[in-house]
């Protein structure tokens, strides 16, 4: 799918359902008093969450957002991890915006309908678990997605999926599934008391990633990456798109023989290298400031000060990959050290730095123009 298709994904998706329904919107139904507060995340240990077709309950546990291989794989193998959504009423369909390492954990191929209800003969999920009174039945299911496929291993290449769902017919509140239920209830003769379940993603490992604890699988909204995660809801005389913050959206994780370390995709967009630079002052003489230049647009944090010197004031176009520190007097002595944290995607080079003096015009400047 091209990057001008996907971004009108769950557009096309809900337009595309509504032809299975002869029509749009079912007549005399009651404008919908729902209150949105969604949450979708995935579940890493998705062995908690079941179906049981005799009560048509969906039954979700904790999410839990850190798989741990205590043993690694160093070949290419696969997890199954569970897509959960939280705190949602009246759903007609939901689109998810997957950032990734595509060379080192990436969306395989999701299943939209995981569980099976034997007593219709149908493939089910927490979008069409509510029954249909006029047929007896669940609603089928449209769905899209647009997952690119892998590149050469050991490439580090940020990657962007989008995948979405919706169900078929016109839209009405007894077919909206709610987590949990309205009091009282909208019909659909179904329970979904704690979450459900909107899919499986089976996530690839690609090579060996052995010792790696980190490995991620960022939901995010549209930044950077056009359109993000978002949920359609009936609204009782039609539908509407709800875009989901970042803080709504729960990332998984992987440690590969490793200890599963989660990561902060919220504060930073993940992908994302952190690297830590440590400068030694080489002058003969204490400086008063300290200038760093990198390769691309960087994050940066004082991890540890110069001895003795106040809290210096972090300047420079990080955008451009500057980084400035003026402590504003001479106290970071010769051969004194300060440690400097990084974030950045790719990892970003260092290509100059250099320590200036109050007073004392620099020996090395890396913002002068090389000489001619």
């Amino acid at each position: 799918m091209s990057l001008l298709r996907s971004s009108f994904l769950l557009a096309a998706v809900v337009a595309l359902a509504a032809v299975f329904a002869g029509g749009t919107i079912v007549p005399g139904v009651a404008p919908s008093q729902a209150v949105q507060n969604p949450t979708i995340s995935l579940d890493m240990l998705p062995s908690g969450n079941t179906y049981d077709e005799a009560t048509n309950t969906m039954t979700v546990g904790a999410s839990e957002n850190c798989l741990t291989s205590a043993t690694a794989n160093p070949a290419t193998h696969t997890h199954a991890a569970h897509l959960v959504i939280r705190d949602v009423e009246d759903l007609v369909g939901w689109q998810v915006r997957l950032n990734y390492v595509g060379d080192r954990m990436r969306p395989q191929v999701v299943n939209f309908n995981p569980f099976t209800d034997n007593t219709t003969g149908q493939a089910i999920s927490f979008l069409n678990l509510p029954i249909d009174s006029s047929l007896a039945l669940h609603r089928d299911v449209t769905t899209a997605g647009s997952i690119p496929p892998a590149p050469p291993d050991g490439s580090d290449t940020a990657q962007t999926a989008l995948i979405g769902a919706t169900y078929n017919g016109g839209p009405n509140s007894e077919v909206s599934a709610d987590t949990p239920l309205k009091s009282p209830p909208d019909g659909g003769a179904y329970d979904a008391p704690d979450g459900g379940v909107l899919g499986s993603v089976i996530l690839q490992v690609v090579g060996n990633e052995s010792g790696q604890p980190s490995l991620f699988m960022n939901l995010d909204d549209n930044d950077p990456n056009p359109p993000g995660s978002s949920t359609v809801i009936f609204t009782g005389t039609g539908t509407t798109a709800v875009d989901m913050a970042p803080s709504a959206l729960g990332d998984g994780f992987h440690g590969e023989g490793s200890t599963c370390v989660p990561l902060d995709c919220v504060t930073t967009n993940c992908p994302f290298d952190t690297t830590n630079h440590t400068f030694t002052n080489d002058t003969p003489l204490a400086a008063s400031g300290l200038h760093v230049r990198f390769d691309r647009a960087v994050t940066p944090r004082l991890v540890q000060n110069a001895p003795g010197c106040p809290a210096p004031v972090m300047s420079g176009d990080n955008a451009a990959g500057k980084v400035d520190l003026d402590w504003g007097t001479l106290c970071a002595d010769n051969g004194e050290t300060v440690i400097i944290e990084v974030k950045s995607w790719p990892k970003a080079v260092e290509t100059c730095s250099h320590w200036s003096i109050l007073g004392v015009a620099a020996l090395k400047d890396c913002d002068a123009p090389p000489l001619r």
